[in-house]
């Protein structure tokens, strides 16, 4: 028996040789990255997530969200990509192409509507707006709190034409 319990174990590789040639852990290995039974894990004093050994893993930062591939070896130093918000002079947000950003087929009162520059406090989500005949920017607001884009595409959905003036909770600070 013993001599059939030592052909089993040189058969079976041994992960700590296995990794010592293979090189440096890759950044599922080292945090221990198996399943999803256990989504969260701490490493180098960060917080991580994954959804399995081969997901990307997710690390939260206080002010980002930061992605790593998980068959790679932890690396501070990689390549990062920033994200710029372009917003002109009148207030209105910009596509990727320096355009103003408009929100398609709503309008209020017959007016265009546009991504304003300004965001919900503590969102990334931006408020609706419209722009008198003297290009002033004007919020819509219900029960006096400003919308979002968001909110206004939920409206526009549920009319015919787009035109958003008919739900009745739905103001302006002021109309042309």
């Amino acid at each position: 028996m013993a001599a059939d319990d030592q052909d089993e174990q040189s058969k079976t590789p041994q992960p700590s040789e296995e990794k010592k040639q293979e090189g440096p852990l890759t950044l599922a290995e080292e945090l221990g990255i198996e399943d999803l039974s256990d989504p969260i894990f701490g490493g180098r004093g960060r917080i991580f997530s994954a959804a399995g050994k081969d997901s990307p893993v997710a690390e939260f930062t206080d002010e980002f969200l930061i992605m790593h591939p998980p068959q790679k070896p932890f690396d501070e130093s990689g390549k990062s990509e920033d994200f710029v918000v372009n917003v002109d002079d009148s207030g209105v947000l910009l596509d990727e192409l320096m355009r103003q950003k408009k929100i398609a087929g709503a309008r209020f009162k017959g007016h265009e509507l546009y991504w304003l520059g300004e965001t919900k406090p503590g969102t990334l989500k931006h408020y609706a707006g419209w722009f008198d005949k003297h290009d002033i920017a004007h919020l819509l607001y219900v029960n006096g709190e400003p919308i979002t884009t968001e909110i206004i595409f939920k409206l526009r959905n549920k009319t015919h034409d787009g035109e958003i003036s008919i739900f009745p909770d739905l103001e302006s600070d002021d109309v042309d």
